[in-house]
């Protein structure tokens, strides 16, 4: 009998699949308020930021790579864009301006990990800790709402029925597809996170297609911070205080991409944000306390990774009867 290797990636995403499909049932018989559009609609805006950011950070994670700075690079841009519109400058221009501040923590990031060797996890909470620090300096620890322009919360709109904060996930998240399935960018983070040496051998330029992946969650990181600046009209050092990094990483597991790299997809990562989201609606509906929420995002992060390495490390097989 032949012995055929199971593709556990299509395992994992459609396992998550039936998750999702499972809570979205259990939490409309649960509560009458869920199953409606405004709530509905309300969780994707909610997960907007964080599919932006995972969008990106999936396919640097299946390169082999890992960024934990988000949150300190969401917080500093918005900190900066708030800033520069304080002080006069347009809108437009100070976006442009702090775009630049996550592509700068991004390649920073990249050259400890790349270049310098260090670990990504030591390398990118060090970009963290440096990202905040600065966020606080600037702001002197306060949120910056006086003086700001009129079009600051640009991003509140809705374009018909759907905010406009949904519709530039949905670009992203588009654009970053196209980029990992499309492109020779996504190939070549397919294959440095396969073998990296191989992918060397092959002719593949290894450090800059990965400090390029780096400086790509990184500006991701940063717009995720202006959409989230400009919804609160505020420009805050405390942004994304709620670990927006794991939610990350969460997701990005979920949808059954591996922590060692090379595999992964990008609807996985979607169906894995859609899960946190909708169990973090639930349980507000339901009247769970924010501490609370945060033992069960542990434990759904806990789970994945066991999962994870569960499946990529047993590699499924099953028996397949050779025909006669």
């Amino acid at each position: 009998m032949k012995r055929v290797k199971l593709n556990t990636n299509m395992i994992q995403r459609m396992a998550t699949l039936v998750i999702l499909v499972t809570i979205m049932i259990a939490l409309s018989c649960i509560s009458d308020k869920y199953l409606n559009y405004r709530n509905l609609i309300n969780i994707i805006r909610q997960e907007s930021t964080l599919i932006i950011i995972a969008s990106a950070a999936t396919v640097l994670m299946i390169s082999g790579g890992m960024d934990l700075s988000p949150a300190g690079v969401m917080a500093l841009t918005s900190v900066v864009l708030a800033k520069l519109c304080v002080a006069g400058v347009s809108l437009p221009v100070a976006i442009v301006f702090s775009l630049m501040i996550g592509a700068a923590a991004g390649a920073f990031s990249g050259f400890l990990v790349v270049i310098a060797k260090v670990p990504a996890m030591i390398a990118t909470l060090g970009t963290w800790y440096i990202t905040k620090g600065f966020a606080y300096v600037l702001s002197n620890s306060y949120a910056i709402v006086q003086g700001l322009p009129k079009n600051f919360g640009w991003v509140s709109v809705y374009a018909g029925p759907i905010p406009l904060m949904v519709i530039l996930a949905a670009v992203v998240f588009i654009l970053f597809y196209v980029i990992l399935n499309k492109t020779l960018l996504g190939k070549y983070a397919y294959a440095i996170g396969g073998n990296a040496e191989t992918a060397r051998l092959s002719g593949v330029n290894v450090k800059a297609v990965s400090c390029v992946l780096y400086i790509l969650t990184g500006l991701m990181s940063s717009f995720a911070g202006i959409l989230m600046s400009s919804r609160i009209s505020s420009g805050d050092p405390n942004l994304s205080t709620s670990g927006i990094e794991f939610e990350v990483i969460v997701a990005i597991i979920l949808g059954g991409t591996s922590l060692l790299g090379g595999q992964g997809s990008l609807v996985g990562t979607l169906i894995g944000a859609l899960i946190l989201g909708n169990l973090s609606n639930g349980m507000n509906l339901l009247g769970i306390g924010t501490v609370y929420q945060f033992i069960v995002e542990g434990a759904v992060l806990i789970i994945a990774v066991v999962v994870d390495l569960i499946l990529k490390g047993s590699g499924i097989k099953f028996k397949r009867r050779k025909r006669i």
